[in-house]
Protein backbone atom coordinates (compact mmCIF):
# COMPACT_ATOMS: atom_id res chain seq x y z
CA UNK A 1 0.00 0.00 0.00
CA UNK A 2 1.49 3.12 -1.15
CA UNK A 3 0.83 6.46 1.19
CA UNK A 4 -1.21 9.12 -1.40
CA UNK A 5 -1.84 12.25 1.02
CA UNK A 6 -1.31 12.99 4.79
CA UNK A 7 -3.62 15.56 6.41
CA UNK A 8 -2.52 17.37 9.72
CA UNK A 9 -5.99 17.20 11.60
CA UNK A 10 -4.54 17.77 14.70
CA UNK A 11 -3.42 21.57 13.14
CA UNK A 12 -7.58 21.64 12.79
CA UNK A 13 -7.98 21.37 16.36
CA UNK A 14 -5.16 23.74 17.12
CA UNK A 15 -7.61 26.39 15.47
CA UNK A 16 -10.42 25.32 18.02
CA UNK A 17 -8.44 25.57 21.28
CA UNK A 18 -7.54 21.45 21.54
CA UNK A 19 -4.29 19.96 21.52
CA UNK A 20 -4.41 16.43 20.34
CA UNK A 21 -2.27 14.53 17.69
CA UNK A 22 -4.33 13.54 14.95
CA UNK A 23 -2.94 12.68 10.73
CA UNK A 24 -5.62 11.41 8.34
CA UNK A 25 -3.92 9.27 5.39
CA UNK A 26 -5.06 8.16 2.20
CA UNK A 27 -3.41 5.09 1.30
CA UNK A 28 -4.43 2.30 -1.43
CA UNK A 29 -2.70 0.20 -4.37
CA UNK A 30 -3.23 1.88 -7.23
CA UNK A 31 -3.74 -1.33 -9.35
CA UNK A 32 -6.95 -2.04 -7.14
CA UNK A 33 -8.38 0.81 -7.23
CA UNK A 34 -8.17 0.83 -11.15
CA UNK A 35 -10.18 -2.78 -10.69
CA UNK A 36 -12.86 -1.16 -9.18
CA UNK A 37 -13.24 1.77 -10.95
CA UNK A 38 -13.45 0.36 -14.43
CA UNK A 39 -16.41 -1.39 -13.06
CA UNK A 40 -18.34 1.79 -11.07
CA UNK A 41 -16.45 4.80 -11.84
CA UNK A 42 -18.57 5.96 -8.43
CA UNK A 43 -16.05 3.76 -6.39
CA UNK A 44 -13.00 6.69 -6.84
CA UNK A 45 -15.41 8.27 -4.13
CA UNK A 46 -13.62 5.68 -1.78
CA UNK A 47 -10.69 5.35 -3.66
CA UNK A 48 -8.06 5.36 -2.29
CA UNK A 49 -8.83 4.64 1.71
CA UNK A 50 -8.68 6.75 4.35
CA UNK A 51 -6.80 6.08 7.79
CA UNK A 52 -7.15 8.45 10.71
CA UNK A 53 -4.28 7.84 13.28
CA UNK A 54 -4.84 10.01 16.53
CA UNK A 55 -3.56 10.28 20.19
CA UNK A 56 -5.89 8.55 22.34
CA UNK A 57 -7.37 9.58 25.87
CA UNK A 58 -4.45 8.01 27.03
CA UNK A 59 -1.68 9.08 25.32
CA UNK A 60 -1.11 5.90 22.73
CA UNK A 61 -2.19 6.33 19.02
CA UNK A 62 -5.51 4.52 17.96
CA UNK A 63 -5.97 4.05 13.96
CA UNK A 64 -9.54 4.37 13.16
CA UNK A 65 -11.24 3.32 9.42
CA UNK A 66 -13.84 1.65 7.99
CA UNK A 67 -13.64 -1.94 6.81
CA UNK A 68 -13.47 -0.99 2.60
CA UNK A 69 -16.57 -3.95 2.34
CA UNK A 70 -18.39 -1.15 4.05
CA UNK A 71 -18.98 1.55 1.02
CA UNK A 72 -17.64 -0.31 -1.65
CA UNK A 73 -20.39 -3.06 -0.74
CA UNK A 74 -23.12 -0.13 -2.01
CA UNK A 75 -22.37 -0.09 -5.11
CA UNK A 76 -24.02 -4.16 -5.65
CA UNK A 77 -21.15 -4.98 -8.13
CA UNK A 78 -19.31 -8.90 -7.27
CA UNK A 79 -16.28 -7.43 -8.76
CA UNK A 80 -15.97 -4.34 -6.68
CA UNK A 81 -17.29 -6.57 -3.86
CA UNK A 82 -14.90 -8.94 -4.38
CA UNK A 83 -11.62 -6.92 -4.31
CA UNK A 84 -13.07 -4.55 -0.97
CA UNK A 85 -13.55 -7.77 1.11
CA UNK A 86 -9.45 -8.71 0.21
CA UNK A 87 -8.87 -5.24 1.02
CA UNK A 88 -10.94 -5.60 4.33
CA UNK A 89 -7.90 -8.03 5.69
CA UNK A 90 -4.74 -6.41 3.74
CA UNK A 91 -6.05 -3.15 5.73
CA UNK A 92 -6.31 -5.01 8.77
CA UNK A 93 -3.13 -6.55 8.36
CA UNK A 94 -1.06 -3.30 7.35
CA UNK A 95 -2.17 -1.80 9.83
CA UNK A 96 -1.05 -3.82 12.82
CA UNK A 97 2.33 -4.32 10.84
CA UNK A 98 2.78 -0.92 10.83
CA UNK A 99 1.98 -0.46 14.72
CA UNK A 100 4.59 -2.53 15.75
Amino acid sequence: MLIFLKRDHGAILRAAGKRRKMSQYEIGNPLTATKMTQHWPRAALYAPLRVTLFENESGGCTFAYDQPSSPFGQFGDDRVTEEARALDEELKSALQRSAQ
